[in-house]
Formats: structure tokens, C-alpha cells, sequence
């Protein structure tokens, strides 16, 4: 025993004790670089996580989670744009037919009327500024001998023969009617081909399209003053009305087919007095009668199913078809010059002059609710008026105007001396009729 009562060991036991403690140094050594290259990998990783989650301790059931997050934001995406795309059709669905859809797909992607382009002849003896519009994107018009609607290269994807002395067009978005006013004849087109030639036998007075094709015939009424004939687009007859007070002079037919109003005149204590007939096609009665005195409506068209617009000659007069009281935007002494109805975007444009020969002009731009969106300047005499998607194109002594906002010019171009009708087909692109042709112009100087 050595001091303190401890025991003395043998060389070869403590060899194997040295031993020992060697192995355990390099283990713990070994355990230590481990644990460090580990450290090392993990601080790399960390520039790959996710939510600042190393990838290691980013778990299975996170990644799951995060999957079902992302598959109901998905659906419910889906479901919005499919609601949403619900509510439009709906909203438009006299517009979403088969046969409208069928005359686009045959005009537009299989059609072959290929022209020789712009400008082309008119053919007839003289197309009216009134008797030039768009049926279902392609300029149109109507002269004594003929109804054409040309491509956009100016082939002719309709030219029918007629025989009208007095030729008045209405066209639509997808549909005309061209009657002769006084004869007996008429004639109902889509965009691609004419549907139907009828004959009356009385003189007809006005007639109308809607979007879908079904219409509306005015004539002369045997024992009346005129009658009402409505047919649906098979030219099956829907329904008649007999008027015994007013001679009929203009009708709207509605967008579903099932109703129309007509505006009547009359003499009355030594004036005129006007009427406007709601009728609806399920009734024996109309369902309102609106009286205007001292007003002569020059034509009627719907805006919206139950909002009508007349235009008369001395004020605008917005039907809302659930009231019995019209709104009246008074011209206040102005003069009506012309104005313009887009059926594509139900957009009404009044000119109104405030001195006698045409110029100083105010152009007033009802929307789709019958309310003035925008009130224009011009100076000078404003010949013809159209719209396209909030652009305003005037003809004013043989140049093409755009405007803006505030009446300033944005651009402009020559029409030609002969110019009498302006057609705007895009921001800034045109038809003109002129006195023998129609041309197309660019609006862009």
C-alpha cells in the first residue's frame, strides 16, 4: 500500500488503462467532427427551406397541409370564375344563341368572300346616310336595287335584289330588315344570308329586328288607322295589334321577342300630339300608354329590356318601361343635326346645334342607362356621328375626327369631298359612304 492507503498497479495494467483512454479520445473525437460536419450541412440547408423550416425538420404532414391549401384556393378559384361566367351568360343570354353563334363561326372562320379591299362601288342609284350601318361586324347598306353586306376586304357576303322605290334599313348586332316605306315589300337578313322575303297586304309604314331575328311589320290597317303584325325568327306570326287613334311611325321591338313599343301621331287642337303604345304580346292591351305633346318622335330603341330611348324633335325622352313617366333631356332651342344608335353597344349620340345653320355644336353621349355620359364641343357643322367603345368619330366638312373627353382632337383624316356617313370599326378606323363608294380610313394623324 503506498501513502494515503492507495494501491500500487503492475506496467501491463496500466498499458491497458492507457489504452483505453486513447480509443476514448478518438471516439469522442470522432463524435465531435460528426456533430460539426452535421452543423455545417444543416446552416447550408437552411437557404433551401421552406416558411424558414430546414428541409430535414420540414415534416410529410406540411407538405400535405400546404398541398390541401393550395387544391381548395384552386376550386374555389374555379367556382368564382365559373359563377362569374354564369351570371354573364345569363345576363346575355339572348345574345348566346346557337344561330348567332353558327353565323359567327360561318362568316367569321369559314367564310371565303373575299374582296378586291376598299374602296368599292355602291351599287344602285343612292345609299342614304341612314341606310348605312354594321349587321354583325360588316359595314351594310341599302339602296333602290340592292342590300349588301360586305367582308372586311370588301367582298360581298350578301347582295340581295330590290325593287324599293323608298328603302329604310334597321339592323341590329346579328339581324336587318329592309322594308320599302309605302310598298308592300320586305326583307330579313342575318349576317351571313337573307332569311326571309315577305309581302304585306297593305302599305307598310315602319318595321323592326331584334338580335335573335324575330320582328315586327306596321302597315296600313284595314278599318284602322294602322296595325301591328310581330313574328318570331320561323316567321310564324306572334301576335297583332290594331290602332284606331294614331297613325304608327316608328316601333322597337324588344330583346326577347315577346313586346314592343310603337309611337303613334295624331292632330290635336291645331298641334300634334305623340303617343308611345307599351305593348306586351301575351296582352290584349298595351301596359302603358305615354302622351307627348308638341313632340314628333323620329325614332324609338331599346337600351336595355325595360329602358327605351326616343329621339324627338326637341327632346330625348328615356323610357323606363316600369314607370309611367318618361325623363325628358330637353334640347332648350337647340336643333337636332343628325345622331346615331350603336346596337352593339346601345349607346345613343345626339347633335344639337345651337345657331341656324348647323354649327356650334353640342354632342350629347347617352350610355346604356339612358343617362348623358359625356357632353362634346364642336364648332363647326357635325355631318354624321359614331361610337366605338367610348370613342367619339365625327364627319365634319370632309374630315374624320376623334375626340376626346374634353372635345379636343386626338387625331384626324381626310374622307373625301363627298363624304356623307362616318362608321367606326375600331379606335381609330372607319367606313365612309360617299356619293359612289364606300371607303375605309385610318383616323390615326
Amino acid at each position: 500500500m503506498g501513502k494515503h492507503g492507495e494501491k500500487v498497479t503492475s506496467s501491463d495494467e496500466q498499458n491497458i488503462i492507457k489504452e483505453d483512454s486513447k480509443k476514448k479520445a478518438e471516439k469522442a473525437e470522432k463524435i465531435e467532427a460528426k456533430e460539426l460536419k452535421q452543423n455545417k450541412k444543416r446552416k447550408k440547408r437552411k437557404i433551401l427551406s421552406y416558411e424558414n423550416v430546414p428541409i430535414e425538420e420540414y415534416s410529410e404532414e406540411t407538405v400535405k397541409f400546404n398541398k390541401r391549401i393550395l387544391k381548395k384556393t384552386i376550386i374555389v378559384f374555379v367556382i368564382i370564375i365559373v359563377l362569374f361566367a354564369g351570371v354573364f351568360l345569363i345576363a346575355n343570354r339572348s345574345k348566346f344563341t346557337w344561330d348567332n353563334f353558327s353565323t359567327w363561326v360561318s362568316v367569321n372562320v369559314l367564310g371565303s368572300n373575299k374582296g378586291e379591299d376598299f374602296p368599292v362601288d355602291t351599287l344602285g342609284t343612292t345609299v342614304s346616310k341612314g341606310n348605312f350601318t354594321m349587321i354583325g361586324g360588316h359595314v351594310s347598306y341599302a339602296s333602290d336595287t340592292s342590300y349588301v353586306e360586305l367582308s372586311d376586304s370588301a367582298g360581298r357576303i350578301i347582295n340581295s335584289q330590290l325593287s324599293y322605290s323608298d328603302p329604310i334599313l334597321r339592323g341590329t348586332r346579328n339581324y336587318s330588315i329592309v322594308y320599302g316605306a309605302g310598298g308592300n315589300g320586305f326583307m330579313v337578313s342575318d349576317a351571313k344570308e337573307t332569311k326571309h322575303k315577305g309581302t304585306t297586304k297593305e302599305g307598310i309604314f315602319t318595321a323592326d329586328v331584334n338580335d335573335n331575328g324575330y320582328y315586327c311589320v306596321v302597315t296600313q290597317g284595314s278599318g284602322y288607322l294602322s296595325q301591328l303584325t310581330a313574328y318570331n325568327n320561323e316567321n310564324q306570326k306572334l301576335y297583332e295589334y290594331y290602332f284606331s287613334d294614331y297613325y304608327i311611325t316608328c316601333v322597337s321591338i324588344n330583346p326577347s321577342g315577346d313586346g314592343a313599343v310603337c309611337t303613334g301621331i295624331t292632330s290635336k287642337d291645331g298641334g300634334e300630339e305623340t303617343k308611345i303604345y307599351q305593348l306586351n304580346f301575351t296582352e290584349k292591351k298595351p301596359v302603358r300608354e305615354y302622351t307627348l305633346n308638341d313632340s314628333m318622335v323620329y325614332d324609338t330603341r331599346y337600351i336595355s329590356s325595360n329602358k327605351v330611348c326616343a329621339v324627338a324633335n326637341n327632346a330625348v325622352y328615356t323610357l323606363d318601361l316600369t314607370s309611367d313617366k318618361p325623363k325628358v333631356t330637353d334640347y332648350n332651342s337647340r336643333t337636332l343635326t343628325t345622331y346615331d344608335f350603336n346596337a352593339d353597344t346601345n349607346v345613343l349620340s345626339v347633335v344639337l346645334s345651337k345657331s341656324g345653320d348647323g354649327r356650334n355644336c353640342d354632342i350629347l353621349i347617352f350610355n346604356s342607362t339612358g343617362e348623358i355620359e359625356k357632353t362634346l364641343k364642336w364648332t363647326d357643322r357635325v355631318d354624321s356621328i359614331s361610337t366605338y367603345k367610348g370613342n367619339v368619330g365625327i364627319l365634319s366638312s370632309g374630315t374624320a375626327y376623334i375626340l376626346d373627353d374634353q372635345s379636343k382632337v386626338l387625331s384626324k383624316a381626310d374622307a373625301g369631298n363627298d363624304a356623307k356617313a362616318l362608321l367606326l370599326y375600331s379606335s381609330n378606323d372607319a367606313y365612309v359612304l360617299g356619293i359612289s363608294e364606300i371607303r375605309d380610313i385610318s383616323i390615326d394623324k
